[in-house]
């Protein structure tokens, strides 16, 4: 730098040492700020711009932990609403507005499970609701419940509910043309009730990822099925820690509580420890747990 100066001619210096010296110094930072600024945010619209894009023209698979060939889990970085046109995390809706009328004076919590049955993790939980005597409702996926048909009846054997959650977890079935989407729901109801015979009930349809519209409450209302929504989001798909996971129930449950967690679509050991440890927390609360009526 000093040999440079040097090869510099005196006007040439002068204006150098204007142009690093206050107050110019100044003006120069905050334009290359400014400019650092403006690029930046432009490539972060560019990168949401072409990520909708994706999103709205594509129907791939969404998940899931020991799925058939094809299907990805989902990661921290799919989170919902990202570059999902009309996207909104689901309210409790009407049809679990008698999650609190039990008849009794305990306050009543529902416990579901997303993107199963899995080998790895839904035994697990199913032992732990055993344990407890806690009834749970599964959203499971076709495609899943193809793949394990003998734990999706041992699901329904020992008392849980089913609810459907499409084929394959494609987060933009609700942005469908409405013959399309009836199809899908009709067909992926239709396949996780044939796994008994006489073929299971199903009440519900929960949109991946919570990806409601009003189009898609209306196919499932077609279809036989209510919209279930949930009012504690763990986030559990996330893997924040199993300490995080409890804190967001311990801290947010309410009476007629409906909690969200997975037990598929990607490692779920954070989960099953969460479970683990509130179960005995929520009926030490008093809570009893119900299923969505």
């Amino acid at each position: 730098m000093g040999r440079m100066v040097l090869m510099l001619t005196e006007r040439q210096r002068v204006i150098l040492r204007q142009i690093v010296s206050p107050p110019y110094i100044y003006r120069w930072a905050g334009l290359l700020t400014t400019i650092g600024l403006v690029v930046g945010v432009t490539v972060v619209v560019l990168a949401d711009a072409g990520r909708e894009t994706v999103l709205a023209g594509s129907a791939a698979p969404a998940v899931s932990a020991g799925a058939p060939a094809g299907i990805r889990a989902r990661t921290a970085e799919d989170a919902p609403a990202r570059g999902m046109p009309g996207f909104a995390r689901p309210a409790i809706t009407s049809s679990l507005l008698t999650v609190t009328d039990t008849g009794t004076d305990r306050p009543a919590v529902a416990l579901t499970f997303d993107d199963g049955p899995t080998p790895e993790y839904t035994p697990q939980v199913l032992d732990l609701l055993a344990q407890y005597g806690v009834k749970a409702t599964f959203c499971t996926i076709g495609n899943q419940v193809i793949a394990y048909p003998d734990l999706t009846r041992r699901i329904l054997a020992e008392g849980h509910r089913l609810c459907d959650h499409t084929m394959t977890h494609d987060a933009t079935v609700g942005f469908n043309a409405h013959d399309l989407m009836s199809r899908q729901l009709g067909t992926s109801k239709d396949t996780i009730a044939a796994v008994v015979d006489p073929p299971a009930t199903i009440d519900y349809f929960r949109a991946p990822e919570g990806a409601w519209t009003p189009a898609l409450d209306q196919v499932a209302a077609e279809t036989g099925m209510r919209p279930l929504g949930w009012s504690v989001d763990t986030l559990d798909w996330t893997q924040p820690g199993t300490a995080a996971i409890v804190a967001s129930v311990q801290q947010g449950v309410h009476p007629g509580a409906v909690v969200l967690f997975h037990d598929g679509g990607g490692p779920r050991d954070q989960t099953v420890e969460a479970v683990r440890q509130l179960l005995p927390w929520l009926q030490e609360q008093g809570y009893q747990f119900v299923l969505p009526s």
